[in-house]
């Protein structure tokens, strides 16, 4: 939803970054094309972006660009997660999982040695949607409902929707960004970008194993 939006200009002032870079790293994919929004304005068209991924992603470029080079940070940057396979005692050294919820969520797997990318960001969203208290028989469909519909290898740009109706809970993906409407017996009870989210853990899974 475009309802923080930063223009170009301002984007340039506040980050200090010069035109020429911010359109390689278009190029690279560094910053998405989607982000790059086209808007009328009195002077023809003047592109916007999404205020606050933005400023987030420039940061974090400027903070990664003198350790990798551009075409690292482009895979990095992919919504594609890299192949990256974390041992159970890997995972735990990350502190990014309480006990409950490496327990509750690998008892819904197949017993394996290493967890892929996709186990991994399916057992973090149950994590952040267990904060909510959401019951856990909730919890059980959301972990199954990811594993079976949620392949962040061919697309992340989605936004993870939970509704509440009376004790039911419904679970959908749709595209970012999305626009939808519940009726008034509904509640909206999460909603999670898992783009962002998946940027967010190749950033910390990739701290100790490397781009």
């Amino acid at each position: 939803m475009e309802t923080d939006l930063i223009s170009k200009k301002e984007v340039l002032e506040l980050t200090g970054i010069s035109y020429g870079q911010l359109y390689r790293w278009k190029r690279k994919n560094i910053i998405p094309e989607s982000w790059f929004i086209k808007k009328s304005s009195y002077t023809g068209q003047e592109t916007f972006f999404p205020r606050e991924k933005m400023l987030a992603r420039i940061d974090t470029i400027k903070e990664m660009k003198d350790g990798y080079s551009l075409d690292e940070l482009s895979d990095f940057f992919s919504p594609h997660p890299t192949k990256i396979e974390v041992s159970e005692e890997g995972l735990r050294s990350h502190n990014i999982l309480t006990e409950d919820t490496m327990t509750f969520c690998t008892s819904l797997l197949a017993m394996k040695g290493a967890y892929e990318f996709q186990d991994i960001l399916n057992m973090v969203i149950v994590e952040k949607a267990h904060r909510l208290e959401i019951p856990k028989e909730a919890l059980k469909t959301l972990f199954l409902f990811l594993h079976e519909k949620f392949t962040p290898l061919k697309e992340s740009s989605l936004e993870l929707i939970g509704i509440r109706k009376d004790e039911a809970y419904i679970w959908m993906l749709l595209p970012l960004p999305s626009d939808f409407h519940v009726d008034h017996m509904a509640q909206v009870v999460l909603r999670f970008d898992l783009q962002q989210m998946t940027e967010e853990l190749k950033l910390t899974l990739t701290n100790t194993e490397g781009i």
